[in-house]
């Protein structure tokens, strides 16, 4: 009997022993399970602030781009600005009966402001011809200071000379006293800036003078004739491109 409550004894020791490994090993592998689901936690956790903060870089480089992309647009548009500087409206053209290959064209020009409202009194000029000849003399500065819309050089600058026809020589044409001194919507022309003054004073001798017409913003500088064959009863439109020059358009 003795013998059989000690084998018992022995058998419940060992079940004890055994139950005690087998939890301690069961509770190891837990807390280890756990362990690991923290680190593996923790890792995504990392994982999602350094996309948060890649998503946030993100967001301000869009930021930046399309304000860039705004700033270009912008720039482009002020490049291709174009300010009406006259009207020209055909207002008689007859073909010599003796001559069909002569023609006489009686046009009514004005200078306008940058309202388009007319700069002056109109003026009634005939020419011999139906090829119209306007020219002028221009300064266009630097596409950086277009880009900006700087106050003095924001836009290409012209004073229009004379008006002559295919059958005329420059010299024989109708000449203009062109106001004309800063075609900006921001500018006055009664202003008379000395800054133009010099420009337009010592023209020639800054065409001549790359170097010093630099020194201004200048980018070039030269007289320019645009010109269009003549319609009855058509109106066509002067215009100064901000970085650009001259040109004649038909209204539609």
């Amino acid at each position: 009997m003795q013998k059989l409550t000690a084998l018992i004894s022995t058998i419940a020791i060992a079940a004890l022993v055994i139950l005690g490994g087998w939890w301690t090993v069961f509770i190891r592998s837990q807390l280890l399970e756990t362990s690991r689901l923290e680190e593996a936690n923790e890792k995504l956790n990392e994982q999602v602030r350094t996309q948060g903060d890649e998503i946030e870089q993100l967001n301000d480089d869009l930021e930046l781009a399309q304000a860039r992309v705004q700033e270009l647009e912008k720039a482009l548009w002020l490049l291709k600005l174009s300010h009406r500087v006259a009207r020209v409206t055909v207002l008689d053209q007859q073909v010599d009966p003796a001559d069909p290959s002569r023609v006489r064209t009686v046009v009514e020009f004005v200078e306008l402001n940058e309202e388009g409202k007319p700069a002056g009194e109109p003026r009634r000029i005939e020419i011999e011809g139906k090829q119209l000849y306007i020219e002028g003399l221009v300064i266009k500065f630097e596409d950086s200071y277009v880009e900006g819309g700087d106050s003095l050089r924001g836009s290409s600058v012209a004073i229009l000379k004379r008006v002559f026809s295919e059958r005329q020589s420059p010299s024989e044409g109708t000449p203009l006293d062109s106001p004309r001194m800063h075609p900006l919507p921001n500018q006055d022309d009664s202003a008379f800036d000395p800054f133009y003054e010099d420009l337009w004073e010592r023209f020639w001798d800054y065409a001549n003078d790359p170097e010093a017409a630099a020194k201004k913003g200048v980018r070039a500088m030269h007289a320019e004739a645009p010109s269009i064959e003549l319609r009855s009863g058509k109106t066509y439109r002067v215009e100064l491109r901000a970085s650009g020059g001259l040109s004649i358009q038909a209204e539609q």
